[in-house]
């Protein structure tokens, strides 16, 4: 495919200039490189999340965000209701897991000393 030059005469609506056929040889392309030490870090999987509601037990695989949000991602069938901390529908015991946020007010307020015994509310649990 011939290689159209572009002049300022060339611009000019209507005008049509020739291009001359010519043999340009392309140099080589020069690729610089920067090589990084490849740096070998343990892959750390998140481990997962087990939760039991009733005589149900879930398995969540941890992904950032609410653990009711997350379960309901997975096809898990948590019971829940106003996701707003006030219904207390949504209360599980984790019984595995890391990498939860503290108890927030909401669920101070509607779970009193259960929270000591690993209940949480899922609509209020933020995955970190």
């Amino acid at each position: 495919m011939a290689q159209r030059v572009f002049t300022v005469g060339s611009l000019i609506p209507g005008k049509i200039v020739p291009v001359p056929n010519r043999n340009i040889q392309q140099s080589p392309a020069i690729k610089l490189e920067r090589k990084v030490p490849e740096q070998h870090s343990p892959v750390i999987k998140p481990e997962k999340i087990i939760v039991q509601q009733g005589d149900i037990q879930f398995e969540i695989s941890p992904e950032k965000g609410k653990l009711l949000d997350a379960a309901l991602n997975q096809g898990k069938q948590i019971q829940f209701k106003c996701r707003k901390g006030t219904c207390g529908q949504c209360t599980v015991k984790v019984l595995q897991g890391s990498g939860l946020s503290e108890p927030n007010e909401q669920e101070h307020n509607k779970l009193n000393k259960a929270i000591a015994g690993s209940y949480r509310l899922a609509c209020q649990a933020e995955i970190l």
